[in-house]
């Protein structure tokens, strides 16, 4: 499945909405690195539930039990640490779960929802309940590595801030396209984050009223990045645009995306859409920013800007139109269970993260950064780095052997053996290979008997 993305810097997300436990691992962080867990916990709160009239009641503590890849940086300091180098794991822990809300539909898909085409393509492999690895829920460790990326580009003075932009019909006024400034934001009692206070009070009233109907309304939010200089990003396929929008359709219920006047430009003529250039401080800047800080997938030194359309929460509490897939015969749904009746305001900060991930994807890689290591010269040092590895590689193997597991559980259903000499034989070549000549016999030792222990679990899980 694909639940990892980036180049350089390389996020995994796992877990599902009901699991015990959801996580993220960042690969390719450099060493050195400040992060503020404070800071990291204050960015997660802003996506959770439970907190207003207008979120889900599921209320979940999200804090980050973080598994490696970051020391503390002062001693009686508990909140700054540095990076490693190495993997940063964070596990959150699921603790106010109720699967009972979805045993009745198992085999009843919820319109718009994820439920029938996964379980065209997976079967009853997947755990659907709360949706499963399809729902909002895998946005945290989402807003975990988004957050990570944000603290390191904000040491370089890049910054990335969202409002929410519209909600229904009711609409905020927009960023100034040239200088947008993240303190107008949410700069009223509420702390709704909105340029506009009446807007958002307007807003708030219209979802809040949406929960009472058991109904649910969707809207845009409005993304900005400032300080980052020109010349960040690819032609084609690693532009700007395509890697800022990998990463925000990776978030359930973004259904559009566009960039400076997006859509607006279709109706413009070329002499009102095109960016004049011009001199400011002795910098080439342009006098208008419809491109939204974008030319030819490249920065332009401009503000980034792009709105993301985010659709209605598809779990309402009104009757709707379904099937029985077991029976193949068309009923009726009523959901239980707890949800949003608008995404939006959650989703913003989700929004923010991707954008960081991709920003620092696509700025490591216009800087070619090399991860530093330090030379290791002790004995001490050496088994230090050892003891690194393998902690890793427990893991990993770990997650090997999960996956066997479900192999087996196939194998079973299928009335396959657990020996597979072709695929043991694979194996063996490919790891002998990656190992390099000198090395190959000892790797692929070491993995014979991986294999031999991997068929004694296969077998226990058998029987």
């Amino acid at each position: 499945m694909g639940s990892t993305v980036g180049n350089k810097v390389n996020i995994e997300v796992w877990g599902a909405s009901h699991a015990p436990e959801i996580g993220v691992t960042i690969n390719g962080l450099p060493e050195g690195k400040k992060i503020d867990l404070n800071k990291i916990q204050s960015f997660l709160d802003r996506r959770k539930g439970g907190q207003n009239a207008y979120s889900t009641k599921r209320a979940e503590a999200d804090t980050p039990d973080i598994q490696r890849g970051l020391v503390k940086a002062e001693e009686g300091n508990d909140s700054l640490y540095l990076t490693t180098g190495e993997d940063l794991t964070a596990i959150f822990y699921n603790q106010n779960t109720r699967s009972s809300d979805y045993d009745e539909m198992k085999y009843i898909p919820r319109p718009s929802h994820a439920d029938y085409t996964s379980y065209v393509k997976y079967g009853d492999r997947l755990t659907r309940s709360g949706g499963g690895i399809f729902s909002g829920r895998l946005t945290l460790p989402l807003c975990f590595a988004g957050a990570v990326c944000l603290q390191i580009m904000e040491d370089r003075g890049i910054h990335i801030f969202a409002h929410v932009s519209s909600v229904g019909e009711i609409k905020d006024r927009g960023l100034n396209p040239l200088k947008p400034e993240a303190d107008e934001i949410g700069k009223n009692e509420t702390r709704f984050p909105v340029l506009d206070r009446e807007a958002g009070e307007r807003m708030i009233s219209l979802m809040t009223e949406c929960a009472k109907e058991g109904d649910s309304v969707g809207g845009t939010i409005e993304c900005a990045v400032t300080g980052l200089p020109a010349g960040v990003g690819e032609p084609l396929y690693d532009s700007v645009e395509s890697t800022i929008s990998q990463l925000v359709f990776g978030i359930p219920a973004v259904k559009g995306i566009e960039f400076g006047s997006g859509f607006e430009c279709s109706e413009m003529k070329g002499s009102e859409c095109n960016d004049p250039f011009g001199i400011e401080d002795g910098k080439i800047v342009t006098k208008t920013n419809h491109s939204g800080g974008i030319q030819g997938g490249i920065s332009n030194g401009m503000p980034i800007l792009f709105k993301v359309a985010v659709k209605p929460t598809p779990s309402i509490f009104k009757e709707q139109q379904t099937v029985d897939m077991k029976e193949m015969k068309e009923v009726t749904l009523s959901l239980k269970g707890r949800h949003d009746p608008c995404i939006v305001p959650r989703a913003l900060p989700c929004v923010e993260a991707a954008c960081a991930i991709a920003i620092y994807n696509l700025l490591m890689e216009s800087e070619k950064v090399k991860i530093p290591r330090v030379e290791k010269k002790t004995l001490e040092s050496i088994r230090d780095e050892i003891d690194e590895l393998d902690d890793r590689i427990s893991f990993l193997m770990a997650k090997r052997m999960n996956l066997a597991g479900k192999i087996a559980a196939e194998k079973k259903k299928s009335g396959l053996g657990v020996k597979n000499e072709a695929r043991e034989n694979a194996v063996l070549t490919h790891v002998g290979e990656r190992a390099g000549r000198d090395k190959a016999k000892y790797v692929q030792n070491v993995y014979r008997k991986l294999i031999d222990e991997t068929c004694l679990f296969e077998k226990e899980k058998m029987k």
